[in-house]
């Protein structure tokens, strides 16, 4: 159930905000895991575009599909201090995971 409190959270922002995430962007969250009283070291997210799907034109344009990838708090912190290094993380975690699919149980930093 915690990731679908996040996506209604994210939806809430996007249409209360009237904005909308683009790739690279980060998803800070309050220095506590993302799945609320696990010990993840999971806290943020990264926006990325999605590993599978690509993007496709539409009468309505443009349509590219993105993904959320969890990242740790001193990722996070990294990326904070410098965000040119974002492109860097994801192409440090695609060597280990091609997908970019969450581990809640991921330990290591890639920054």
């Amino acid at each position: 159930m915690w990731a679908l409190d996040i996506f209604a959270n994210l939806a809430r922002y996007t249409y209360t905000q009237k904005r909308f995430f683009e790739p690279l962007q980060i998803i800070g969250g309050n220095g506590t895991p993302i799945k609320i009283g696990s010990a993840s070291k999971i806290t943020a997210l990264l926006v990325v575009q999605d590993t599978e799907a690509e993007g496709i034109d539409t009468v309505h344009g443009r349509v590219d599909f993105l993904q959320l990838v969890g990242i740790t708090e001193k990722e996070l912190d990294a990326l904070k201090e410098d965000r040119s290094q974002a492109a860097i993380l994801v192409e440090k975690m695609r060597k280990e995971n091609p997908y970019l699919v969450t581990d809640m149980n991921r330990v290591n930093s890639f920054l």
